[in-house]
C-alpha cells in the first residue's frame, strides 16, 4: 500500500470534508514470484535440520542459508553456487554438507559483508530472534576468497537484542552500512570500525500491524527491507509482510503481501543480487522449503 493521498484526499483534508477509504487499510499486494531453489527436508545441504533460517547473498551470487532443528538448536550453514547464467529452477545448487556452527545460534538472519574489518569476506549472523530467543550476540562467520566457511568468532552487541541484521556495501555514497532492527526501531551503523560501537538509533516506531513475527531485513544503497512472518495466533488467511523504509525509516511502502497458504508457509529473511530479489520461505508441513522471486 503506496504511502501517498491522492489530490482529492489532500483537498478534503485541507478544506475539512471526510474522506471514506475505498480500500481496507492494509490492502496486500501479492509480490512473490516465481520458485528459484526447491530444498526437501531430504537435501544434504540441510543435514538433517528441518527448519530454514537466515538466507544471504554473496559474491558472485553464492546464497548462504542458516538451518537448523527445532527451536534453533544445532545451526548448520549451508553454500550454494550459481549454476547457469539464468535465474532459473537450478540457479543454485549445493555446495556440499554444511558446516556446524554452534555460535550461529538461532541465525534469524544473515549479512554479507565484502571485507569485514579488512579480513576478507565474511557472513555475519544474529544469534537470536526477537520474539523467543533474544540475543545481543552476531556470529562472525569468515569466508575465504572462493567464498567457502572459515572461522567463527562471536561480536556483542551494545544496542541489545536484535533479530534483523543487513549490509549495503553501495550506501553513504559507497562508505558502506550496516542496519540493525530491534522490534519497532532501526539501528545503523558506518562499514568501517568495529560492531561493538558506533550504531545510532534513527527510528523507535517502525511501521507495520497485527501479529506477525520479525524475520530478516535486507538493505540497498538506498533502501531497506523488513519482513514480518506469519506465526500461531495469525488469521488462517494470512499473509507475510514485507515492509520497505529508507534508511532514516522513513516509509516507502508497506504492506507488500508474500501469502502464507494457510499458515504454513513462513517468510524467513530477503536478499538481492543486484536488481534481483529473492525471498526464503521455511514450509511448516514438511514440503519443500524454496526461495522465491521477490517483486519489489
Amino acid at each position: 500500500m503506496r504511502k501517498f493521498l491522492s489530490f482529492a484526499s489532500a483537498l478534503a483534508v485541507m478544506t475539512g470534508i471526510a474522506v471514506t477509504a475505498t480500500t481496507p487499510a492494509h490492502a496486500a499486494e501479492d509480490r512473490s514470484g516465481a520458485e528459484r531453489l526447491t530444498i526437501p527436508t531430504s537435501s544434504a545441504c540441510r543435514a538433517g535440520r528441518t527448519v530454514m533460517q537466515g538466507m544471504v547473498a554473496g559474491a558472485g551470487g553464492q546464497l548462504y542459508i542458516v538451518f537448523t532443528k527445532a527451536g534453533g538448536e544445532a545451526p548448520v550453514l549451508s553454500r550454494w553456487l550459481r549454476d547457469g547464467s539464468a535465474w532459473d529452477g537450478t540457479s543454485w545448487t549445493c555446495a556440499g554438507a554444511p558446516t556446524s556452527i554452534p555460535t550461529l545460534g538461532h541465525g534469524n538472519d544473515l549479512a554479507y559483508h565484502p571485507n569485514y574489518q579488512g579480513q576478507g569476506p565474511a557472513v555475519i549472523a544474529t544469534q537470536g530472534s526477537q520474539s523467543a530467543f533474544p540475543s545481543d550476540d552476531v556470529a562472525i562467520v569468515h569466508l575465504d576468497a572462493s567464498g567457502a566457511i572459515g572461522a567463527t568468532e562471536v561480536v556483542h552487541l551494545p544496542i541489545g537484542d536484535i533479530s534483523g541484521l543487513c549490509y549495503s556495501a553501495t550506501a553513504a555514497g559507497g562508505a558502506g552500512k550496516y542496519a540493525a532492527r530491534r522490534a519497532g526501531n532501526l539501528w545503523t551503523h558506518p562499514g568501517t570500525g568495529a560492531l561493538t560501537s558506533g550504531w545510532t538509533l534513527v527510528k523507535s516506531n517502525l511501521t507495520s500491524h497485527d501479529n506477525r513475527s520479525d524475520q530478516g531485513i535486507d538493505c540497498s544503497e538506498n533502501y531497506l527491507w523488513n519482513t514480518r512472518s506469519i506465526n500461531t495466533s495469525t488469521p488462517e488467511t494470512g499473509w507475510n509482510w514485507v515492509y520497505q523504509y529508507n534508511w532514516s525509516g522513513g516509509d516507502v511502502e508497506s504492506d507488500i503481501g508474500i501469502p502464507g497458504r494457510n499458515l504454513l508457509d513462513e517468510i524467513e529473511d530477503i536478499t538481492h543480487v543486484g536488481s534481483d530479489f529473492f525471498v526464503g520461505v521455511n514450509r511448516n508441513d514438511g514440503a519443500d522449503d524454496s526461495v522465491k522471486v521477490f517483486i519489489p
